[in-house]
């Protein structure tokens, strides 16, 4: 079955009407006869396939031929039409949720699996910031958030990312952030990537990524939770920022690729 075929079925068009309206698409207008032909629906079914499309705004009539001929709406009419059918569904879902109260511990650690589920819950996040915002984010996974990074860095002053390459391509379409430069130590002490988010100082989502089948964080409130996360990427924002400062001199003190730094122990 063909991929097109499968995304049409997820918002509620049957596999007969999916395979009329490509038809349509693809070999233009027709009569029911000849769309019949085309898309493979048999005739004793095409006609009502075409009324159901007729009345979900997906095709168009013309009664001035006869047989009557049928062509489908255009793409970007056909999409907004779908938008527009979901985000009336969604307005009615939320309107009869909001009758139920809900109750959670926002002092315990949730946990969220996916790769997909993650990072839902990290726009989430975002959008709902208010006055401040910390991230530590690989260039492997920005582009999940890039427009919500974008957003919270026009809306607020307080804003903090830090990017980690593991090939130092640090390029990304944001004003400011600090690149880490350190990522050969930091993946071989945790195995992986990870995302971290701290918004408005009360809600963090921290957890490793790795990769898109393999991937878990968790969501608290938890004021020690969220306290430890901000921290850690409050002083590697200091440290990136004394070491841009330094210039050359941080490379005659620690070596050309800094490792000194990270020598802590006696």
């Amino acid at each position: 079955m063909a991929p097109i075929i499968q995304l049409l079925k997820s918002f509620h068009f049957t596999e007969s009407e999916s395979k009329v309206y490509i038809s349509l698409l693809q070999d233009g207008p027709g009569t029911g006869y000849e769309i019949s032909k085309n898309s493979t629906v048999p005739r004793s079914k095409v006609y009502n396939v075409l009324e159901m499309l007729m009345e979900k705004g997906c095709i168009v009539v013309s009664k001035q031929t006869n047989p009557v001929h049928y062509s489908a709406v255009q793409i970007d009419e056909f999409v907004a039409n779908i938008k527009c059918n979901v985000e009336d569904r969604l307005s009615a879902v939320e309107k009869e949720l909001s009758s139920y109260s809900q109750t959670m511990d926002l002092e315990k650690l949730w946990y969220i699996k996916g790769y997909k589920n993650i990072f839902n819950k990290c726009r989430h996040v975002l959008k709902e910031a208010k006055s401040e915002v910390y991230v530590q984010v690989w260039k492997d996974d920005i582009e999940q958030i890039i427009e919500e990074l974008k957003d919270v860095e026009a809306r607020l002053d307080q804003v903090v990312i830090i990017l980690y390459s593991s090939n130092h391509d640090y390029d990304v379409d944001l004003q400011h952030y600090y690149k880490h430069g350190f990522e050969e130590d930091k993946l071989r002490e945790s195995g992986g990537r990870w995302i971290n988010i701290v918004v408005d100082s009360k809600e963090v989502t921290f957890g490793h990524i790795q990769n898109e089948k393999n991937a878990e964080v968790i969501w608290t409130q938890s004021t020690p939770m969220v306290f430890l996360a901000k921290e850690n990427i409050s002083h590697d924002a200091y440290c990136l920022k004394l070491i841009d400062a330094l210039g050359e001199d941080a490379k005659h003190k620690f070596g050309v690729e800094l490792k000194g730094i990270r020598s802590i122990f006696k």
